[in-house]
Order: structure tokens, then C-alpha cells, then sequence
């Protein structure tokens, strides 16, 4: 204000009145902004911020959840045909070790040659026995699905300790696919209960009597065909004196077991497969009196094994849908070796339009003690 006087006196009316309001539109900006700076944030800005703030911790939440999920659902992937995959590794191992412990014999005109006849020559035998096919074909039953084998190998499995000390005991072995349940499993303390309940599925079961229940010496193989070795044991599900099963569930959730011999790529003859319709049997030609039948006491070099494994929660939601237990494979597939690939996508297209999840297990087995050979001396 005595700034504005001593101008009202040094100069002239008109320019103090613009002076004057200079000064006062000064003053009022200085005002004005000193204010502003003490006043913080207002209401508007305090609501878009809390909304930004939310929208970035909306995404976050969000990627987190998704990433939690799928963290989850791979763990429990991972779980789910972990026992598969186990099984397999076990059920190729042993499929390796296959033996027949063939040797050369003299051959005569019939099966059963008279006193003093002579040998018309020398052809290969066995003892032992190697059978691969379709499960309702061998096994006589439609709750076997796919495909099964058996065979012979030195895995030195037996109950009495005094025989573990040996090495190299035979046991017949097998694998074959049954739709059975678990109520075997369940302990006899927890069966009153109402709430657990028997689970029926489709699981991977492993045949294997000990070494002193080994029944194919026992049995007239040398003659006469013959697969009570293993047939009746794994129908009827029988015991050991002790009280142990012959055959044991190794994995749940399998649905089909595809067992192809096949030659070896040195010996492969395109227009010409061990077994066209999945079928392999080293006694074969007693069965169809076919006595220059290539697989005459012969081991395939080559095996090919495929698996297939659902998850529990398919198996679970299948069941749901349809009532019961229903069959997911149909018995049409897998007849002919030829169609393979095409069975096999129509498996993988019938489960994805289901919404099962799936894993395909694939590996070839090479068999250690296979000679195989199609030589003048097996003619």
C-alpha cells in the first residue's frame, strides 16, 4: 500500500490506476498459489487414484491366479500318470527279458515218436512259452480290453527266503489290462463303513507267480497245445499257499495295452509281419498244426509297446456322465497292425471329444535273448 502512495505522488493519475491494478492481480496470483500448495489433493484425485490402484492389483491378483492354477493342474498332471509311467518302465524292462531257452533236438515224423524210430533231422525247441494278442482272444473274457502278454524270464521272484539267495530262477510273468475293483485292497477295519466303497476301473495288472508256483514244466507243452500256465490263474485270480495273489494291480486309469511283435529291421519283410493281427505265440504251430510256422519256438526280436493312461478325475467324470464305468476303448480298434495309426488317432479323437486327459506311453523293446531266424533248420 505505501508502495502504490509514493506512485500516486511521482506519477501521473492515469498510469497509478494501471499500476494499482497490476499490483492487485499480483498479489492475488501470489495468493492464490500459496494456498494451492498447502491445500494437498482433493477429493477427485484421492478416488482416481484408489481406482488406478485397484486395477493394477485386479491384474495382478488375476496373473497370479492363473499362474497358481497352472502350476497346480501340471503338479497334479504330473502325479496323475506318474504310477503309469512307473508301470511302464517296469512292464518294458521285464518284456526284454524274455527267454525261451531254446536248444536243438532230434525231429521225428509224429509228436510223440514210437520206440526205435529213427530222427528224420534236428529242429528247434523249447519248454517255455511266449504268447502276445488280443486279451479277449487268449483270456476268453470281455472284461480284459486290448491286448495281454506272457512269457517266461529270469526275474528270480519267490516267497521262500532260501530260494532268494539263487540267481536267475524262472517265473512266468504277464500284463494284461482288467476292469475290476479294489475292494481286495480295502482294509477289513474300514469296510463297515458306508462312505468307502469299492472303486471300479480299468488298472494295468502284472502276473507273477513265484518260482514255486513255475507251472510250465508241470504242464505237457512238448505235445500238445496248452496255456494253463497262466490262463486259469489269472481268470479264476488264484492265491499262493500264503495267501498272496498271483496277479497285483500296478497302476489305475490304463485303458489300452498294444503289444506288436515285429521283426528287426535287418530281417524286416514289408509284405510279411510276425503278426499282422497283433497275435504272436511261439507254440502256435501245435495249435495250427503248422509245423514250419516262423514262429516255432522263437522269440520276436522287436517288441512295441504302447500305453495309454487317463487321470483319475476323467475316469471319475466319465463315470458320472454315463451312470457306470463305460467303456471308453472300443473293441473294434487295434485288430490289424496295418491300421494302427489310424486306431490310434481315433482313440485320441474319441477321448479329446469326451474331454478326457490322456497320456500315450510308446517304446520298443528290443529282446535281449531272441535268436530269431527263418533258416532251412526251422523248414
Amino acid at each position: 500500500i505505501g508502495l502504490i502512495l509514493w506512485i500516486q505522488r511521482k506519477i501521473p493519475e492515469t498510469s497509478t490506476l494501471y499500476i494499482q491494478f497490476l499490483l492487485i492481480d499480483f498479489m492475488k496470483q501470489k495468493k492464490r498459489g500459496f494456498f494451492r500448495r498447502i491445500v494437498g489433493f482433493t477429493l477427485l484425485e484421492l478416488m482416481v487414484s484408489m481406482v488406478v490402484l485397484a486395477l493394477l492389483m485386479l491384474v495382478v491378483f488375476n496373473m497370479l491366479e492363473t499362474t497358481t492354477k497352472a502350476w497346480s493342474q501340471s503338479t497334479e498332471r504330473v502325479q496323475t500318470f506318474k504310477e503309469a509311467r512307473v508301470a511302464f518302465e517296469g512292464l518294458t524292462r521285464r518284456i526284454g527279458q524274455a527267454m525261451l531257452n531254446t536248444y536243438f533236438d532230434y525231429k521225428y515224423r509224429a509228436a510223440v515218436p514210437r520206440p526205435n524210430e529213427r530222427p528224420t533231422g534236428y529242429e528247434r525247441k523249447s519248454d517255455l512259452h511266449f504268447i502276445s494278442g488280443r486279451s479277449q482272444d487268449i483270456l476268453e473274457s470281455e472284461r480284459f480290453p486290448t491286448h495281454c502278454v506272457f512269457f517266461q524270464a529270469p526275474l528270480s521272484f519267490s516267497l521262500d527266503p532260501k530260494n532268494q539267495s539263487f540267481g536267475s530262477l524262472l517265473n512266468s510273468w504277464g500284463y494284461y489290462i482288467e476292469r475290476n475293483t479294489d475292494e481286495d485292497q480295502i482294509p477289513e477295519f474300514l469296510s463297515g463303513f458306508e462312505t468307502i466303497t469299492a472303486k471300479e476301473r480299468y488298472r494295468l495288472m502284472e502276473f507273477r507267480p513265484p518260482t514255486e508256483n513255475f507251472k510250465v514244466y508241470s504242464s505237457d507243452l512238448k505235445t500238445r497245445y496248452n496255456t494253463e500256465w497262466f490262463k486259469n490263474d489269472v481268470i479264476q485270480k488264484a492265491y499262493t499257499p500264503g495267501g498272496r495273489p498271483f496277479s497285483r494291480a500296478i497302476a489305475e486309469n490304463i485303458i489300452a495295452l498294444i503289444i506288436e511283435p515285429k521283426e528287426s529291421s535287418a530281417t524286416e519283410n514289408i509284405n510279411n509281419t510276425l503278426a499282422p493281427d497283433y497275435e504272436y505265440d511261439s507254440r502256435r504251430f501245435q495249435k495250427e498244426r503248422k509245423a514250419k510256422d516262423p514262429t516255432k519256438h522263437q522269440l520276436p526280436p522287436l517288441i512295441d509297446v504302447t500305453m495309454v493312461a487317463i487321470d483319475e478325475g476323467s475316469a471319475i467324470r466319465n463315470e458320472q456322465r454315463e451312470g457306470v464305468l463305460a467303456d471308453v476303448v472300443p473293441s473294434k480298434l487295434f485288430q490289424k497292425v496295418t491300421d494302427y495309426d489310424k486306431d490310434l488317432d481315433e482313440l485320441k479323437k474319441l477321448l479329446e471329444s469326451k474331454n478326457i486327459k490322456y497320456r500315450v506311453f510308446h517304446e520298443t523293446v528290443a529282446v535281449r535273448a531272441s535268436k530269431f531266424s527263418d533258416s532251412a533248420l526251422q523248414k
